[in-house]
């Protein structure tokens, strides 16, 4: 874009005509260096105009106003007569300017009633239609003050104003006002709003074709030139303001000397020193006293000198005398001619690095020292291919190999011939691989021969850039937990057949435990019972006979027997009914469930409810006994433990279950005491809940309980045959 500019602008330059004092109806724009110059070219062409009869108006800065007077009346013309004849009016730029703008930008309906008017009235003071000679600087005003659109705005309403009106106008402007890259633009914009456009004076000065196009050639070469230099400055006050705003890295330059001649702001962040306070030392300040007497410094500007550059790593001092260790740069600097002019020195504050770096070898040292001195566990590294690298103390304890002996082996050897066949070392070492980590046991070969179960971990082992350089194993003699598992899996099987054989012998003494009772029942009833009744009826024959005596205490003492005789006789047919109800062998569950309930709310005063369907039949023996059961045992429970008023017995039968649900509206059973029994039935519960329990886990039902503040509720289940079923077992 900037050679396109210079080109443009070189081009325009070379299409302008020779400038004449009578050029008519034209926009001039004239550059200048020279005030005198100028005033000499514009008193030219002012002068021509009013010595030929016509109109001449000046807009301009004072000293200019000044001195363009002076000169015209130099060349013979009197202004006071040309001024009173109205042909000649002198304006001052400043002051015009401020009339035909608002806020500082050119107002057209101003512009055209002010200039419009001066042109008009100069012209009828001619008494002829000629071209008005205008010279104007409230542009290079604009220009000066920056505002580069305002200029091109007035240029234009000198455009517009020319095609109503008849004038020849020059606009001037410093050529040295125009000395940023970015005025370039501006420069050509201005040009082109002319129809004429006169360089410099060194440019109009020349008087032949041959000498304005070498001029223009030279002119072209110089801009280049010119470009190429500020594009090399501003690149290097870029990277000269980078420079000095890095923080983190001290940079600065040598004379060749090796004394300080720049600083930045990170070189007195690290050392310490404002630069009025280094610049002009040699940079040996910043180096120990040993360095300094062994003339490292030096030495470092030499080595530079000749190979080019020179790095190092090593302490250095900062303003306060502390140390830092740092990471150093030497660059040397040569001029086109390859003449040493200087050093480039980078120096970077790497305590925290070494520092970490000193903790980081201490960190591995001591994990270096425990892995070797571990004893339980053997821990060595493998290289890619599944050689062994290293070895501790706990390998060589656990495998029998010393470190001479293993290392550089294939850890294959560790595999029995089986496991080496199927490739597991190898698929070992993949699945490490592909997924970082690879666990397994089985047994293992030490270097005896002998066998040990082993837990094996294998880590794959990559660097920074993510390539495997290795592995890392670590294998646990696991022998004596393997065989502690046997034998604890041996335990609990022994431990399962002894709760087997254990559930069978209760189920036993429940079933022996019920036949001894149906015995001791049946001999109450059938022996004592009648023996009982019949002593009854002997007493009432005897009581029968002596009636006719008169032996009153006899009969008083026998009709105490009687009584006695007669509660006996119905205590023990209870007793014997609450061992083994003859009602449950020959009426069934039914009748004998709602004869306990009657007799259990009279002996208690607990108000039982008993609900249960009409239609329910008799039910397999050991159904209907185990049911009876744990009625006993629940409503023996809510008498003794409730507190409950009321309680209510329902069963029923559902799905070829019989179900038993006895509730109680008492104090319940405290939350700690059911989760302490658990699933067992064991703990606080009791040995009556434990054997309901067992009874039906030995039908194949279930015993569940429910308890809250507000009461209890048992639920036992048990399945039964139906008939159908039972008549396809039997057959």
């Amino acid at each position: 874009m900037k050679n396109q500019d210079s080109d443009k602008l070189a081009t325009s330059l070379a299409g302008t005509p020779q400038f004449r004092s009578d050029e008519q109806r034209t926009h001039t724009v004239q550059f200048y260096s020279e005030d005198e110059v100028l005033l000499d070219e514009v008193s030219r062409f002012i002068g021509t105009a009013l010595g030929a009869g016509d109109a001449a108006i000046v807009i301009a800065t004072p000293p200019h106003r000044e001195g363009l007077a002076q000169r015209l009346i130099e060349r013979g013309l009197d202004i006071s007569r040309v001024a009173s004849e109205g042909r000649f009016v002198a304006l001052d730029a400043a002051d015009t300017l401020s009339k035909i703008t608002i806020e500082g930008f050119p107002d057209g309906s101003r512009f055209s009633e002010l200039i419009g008017h001066q042109i008009l009235s100069a012209q009828q003071r001619t008494k002829r239609v000629r071209p008005v000679a205008i010279f104007g600087e409230m542009v290079a005003l604009l220009w000066a003050d920056g505002k580069s659109n305002a200029v091109l705005r007035l240029e234009g309403l000198w455009n517009e104003l020319a095609k109503t009106h008849s004038l020849c106008l020059r606009c001037v402007y410093p050529i040295g006002s125009f000395y940023r890259e970015e005025h370039g633009q501006s420069f050509l914009k201005i040009c082109e709003q002319h129809s004429k456009v006169i360089p410099g004076e060194n440019y109009t000065l020349l008087t032949g074709e041959e000498q304005r196009l070498r001029s223009i050639a030279y002119l072209q070469q110089r801009t280049q030139a010119l470009e190429a230099e500020i594009a090399l400055r501003q690149s290097e006050q870029r990277f000269r303001l980078m420079v000095e705003a890095v923080q983190d890295y001290a940079i600065f330059m040598l004379d060749t000397e090796g004394r300080v001649t720049t600083w930045n702001a990170g070189a007195q962040r690290i050392k310490g020193y404002k630069p009025s306070e280094i610049l002009g030392k040699h940079f040996s300040v910043f180096y120990p006293e040993a360095d300094i007497r062994s003339r490292k410094p030096q030495m470092e500007l030499e080595i530079a000198e000749e190979v080019g550059r020179f790095e190092d790593e090593g302490w250095r001092l900062r303003k306060d005398g502390s140390m830092f260790w740092a990471n150093v740069i030497i660059t040397a600097l040569f001029d086109e001619k390859g003449q040493l002019y200087g050093y480039g020195k980078v120096t970077r504050d790497f305590t925290e690095r070494k520092r970490v770096e000193q903790v980081l070898r201490q960190s591995e040292e001591r994990f270096r020292l425990l892995v070797e001195a571990v004893q339980d566990y053997a821990i060595f590294m493998l290289d890619t291919e599944g050689r062994i690298a290293t070895w501790n103390a706990g390998a060589e304890r656990i495998k029998g190999y010393t470190a001479s002996e293993i290392i550089g082996r294939h850890f294959s050897c560790f595999y029995p011939e089986g496991d080496i066949r199927s490739n597991k070392p190898q698929l070992g070492l993949e699945a490490a691989s592909r997924d970082g980590r690879f666990e397994t046991e089985g047994w293992r070969l030490r270097k005896d021969g002998s066998k040990f179960w082993a837990d094996v971990v294998i880590t794959a082992i990559r660097d920074t850039d993510g390539i495997l350089i290795g592995f890392g194993k670590v294998t646990r003699d696991f022998t004596d937990r393997m065989l502690a598992d046997e034998a604890l899996h041996n335990s609990q099987s022994r431990l399962q057949e002894s709760e087997k054989s254990l559930r069978e012998l209760s189920l036993h003494l429940l079933r022996t435990q019920d036949e001894e009772r149906r015995r001791i029942g049946r001999e109450l009833h059938d022996s004592l019972g009648q023996n009982l009744s019949f002593m009854k009826m002997q007493l009432g024959s005897l009581k029968s006979a002596v009636q006719g005596g008169k032996i009153d205490d006899i009969q008083r003492q026998l009709a105490e027997v009687g009584r006695i005789v007669e509660d006996s006789v119905t205590e023990v047919r209870t007793i014997s009914y609450l061992l083994y109800p003859p009602m449950l062998e020959e009426l069934g569950l039914k009748s004998a469930v709602s004869w306990y309930v009657d007799g259990f709310t009279k002996r208690s005063g607990i108000q039982t409810r008993f609900e249960i369907p009409c239609d329910l039949g008799r039910l397999p023996r050991d159904a209907e006994m185990a049911m009876f059961r744990i009625l006993q045992e629940s409503l023996t429970n809510v008498h003794r433990h409730s507190g409950s008023r009321t309680a209510t017995v329902r069963l029923l039968l559902r799905d070829a279950r019989l179900i038993l649900q006895i509730t109680d509206q008492g104090k319940g059973i405290p939350s700690a005491n059911l989760e302490e029994s658990g699933e067992d039935w064991t703990g606080a519960l009791g040995v009556g809940l434990r054997g309901m329990h067992e009874r039906m886990r030995q039908l194949g039902g279930k015993l569940e309980l429910e308890s809250t503040s507000s009461g209890t509720t048992i639920v036992a289940e048990v399945p039964i045959e139906t008939p159908a079923s039972a008549d396809a077992a039997s057959a």
